[in-house]
């Protein structure tokens, strides 16, 4: 059953109401129409209300929220300051972060203490059709570049991710720390058998075939893995084969504070 949850937003600065649905409805009329008077008219406040909103929120604003506009071809008016502006994108984003996080409460196959796992898997999208959830099980600093292993719930074995030291550093890497390995289907290898000295290796079963790709559960879960189908390929349904991506083809995200 769908639930229609609303979702009240309020913050508050120095222990005092700051910001609320009222008070962002007020600076968006203000925002739209460039007067005061026809903001609190539009969201049917009284003129003395809007008036009391708009200065408790600049005595504890950081910086100021309006601006006014003396003459001019339309008589002057009341306009946002840049800060005021980017306080309603602000406030937009939380609305829909908050949306999200209530979205996820509905879905049980999403673990609650894990913030980059329900980031990723409503908020992060890319080009990458295989993405998994994992944490660095081993970071290994080479010359110019480092080696880091990712223990993956859904897949058998860590993969082996190789990327350089900058971006290791960028990342701020440690043991234990949460991020998502990503890699694009055609990076995907398959073989019908296994091969010696190859890293990211799984035994896996085609599950479906189309036009543009392939379909693959990993062997001993119900994990999906997708690769693309190159011309001349043979593979069928129901066919046990291996699959491998190379290190340096995996892309590793992660929430840096």
């Amino acid at each position: 059953m769908t639930t229609s949850a609303e979702i009240l937003l309020t913050i508050k600065l120095q222990n005092a109401l700051f910001i609320d649905p009222k008070r962002i409805r007020l600076l968006k009329e203000i925002q739209a129409c460039g007067s005061i008077n026809q903001a609190a008219k539009n969201a049917q406040v009284s003129y003395k209300s809007a008036w009391d909103h708009l200065e408790a929120m600049n005595n504890i604003s950081p910086k100021p929220l309006l601006e006014r506009n003396i003459g001019g071809k339309n008589g002057g008016g009341t306009s946002l300051t840049p800060y005021a502006k980017r306080l309603l994108q602000l406030y937009d984003l939380l609305e829909k972060t908050q949306a999200h996080a209530f979205e996820i409460l509905q879905d049980e196959s999403i673990p609650l203490d894990s913030l980059l796992a329900a980031t990723n898997k409503f908020s992060l999208q890319s080009s990458a059709r295989n993405q998994f959830v994992g944490k660095v099980s081993k970071l290994a600093l080479k010359a110019n570049y480092c080696l880091v292993d990712v223990s993956c719930t859904e897949l058998p074995y860590p993969l082996q991710v190789s990327i350089t030291s900058r971006s290791a550093e960028r990342l701020a890497l440690t043991l234990g720390k949460e991020v998502v390995a990503m890699f694009k289907a055609p990076w995907l290898n398959i073989q019908d058998k296994a091969e010696e000295n190859i890293a990211n290796q799984f035994p896996a079963t085609i599950i479906s075939i189309s036009p543009e790709e392939i379909l693959l559960k990993t062997e001993g879960s119900d994990t999906i893995l997708c690769a693309s189908l190159k011309s001349g390929s043979s593979w069928q349904a129901g066919q046990a084969v291996w699959v491998s991506v190379a290190p340096e083809q995996i892309i590793l995200a992660t929430l840096v504070a």
